[in-house]
């Protein structure tokens, strides 16, 4: 075998073996971006959910306010100990349910922070896949035209690409909404 049989050999290795790295290193991204869309669309839900049971809760307080300031007017001209007692049970219906409005409210707000969190590292794990196939497609290329500058050209995207996936995995947040807005 003549040496440059032999050295288109050992790139062509090359070129496989990072593909295949580069594959398997997608495969794990897919699955870990996966489980980051259904953790954003529990989150989504449980926005969506809370803000609807707040505004039920605001319409109950509403109600609960009206009916206080009712009892509140008719004690003005028929002072009498039930009375009172109807007044003071409802003050306490209204603070229980500005407890209740404000917890649910904490809920809601704490869904979107979680949903906000998490769509960080789906735009990371979209990158990554992006950045890989793009050097997947170079690897191809380099194949067919047997170019070793190519091969090390296609590495950027691809360790890019890993490095946006890796991060992603480790929970370290990388904010790209400009990229991916441009992208969008």
């Amino acid at each position: 075998m003549s040496n440059e049989a032999a050295d288109s050999e050992r790139v062509n290795n090359l070129v496989a073996l990072t593909i295949a790295v580069f594959a398997a290193f997608v495969a794990i991204t897919a699955i870990k971006g996966s489980n980051v869309e259904q953790q954003m669309a529990h989150a989504e839900a449980e926005r969506n959910n809370s803000w609807a049971w707040y505004q039920a809760v605001r319409v109950r307080e509403d109600m609960a306010t009206y009916q206080l300031a009712n009892l509140q007017r008719e004690a003005r001209y028929r002072p009498d100990a039930q009375l009172q007692a109807e007044i003071t049970a409802q003050i306490a219906e209204v603070g229980h349910v500005r407890e209740r409005k404000d917890e649910v409210q904490a809920r809601a707000t704490s869904a979107e922070a979680e949903h906000a969190r998490l769509s960080v590292f789906d735009d990371q794990y979209d990158i990554s896949t992006a950045l890989i196939s793009i050097a997947m497609a170079i690897l191809a290329v380099c194949l067919l035209t047997r170019s070793r500058w190519l091969f090390w050209f296609s590495l950027a995207p691809g360790l890019l690409g890993m490095a946006f996936g890796t991060t992603a995995m480790l929970q370290i947040p990388i904010h790209v909404g400009q990229l991916i807005a441009w992208l969008g």
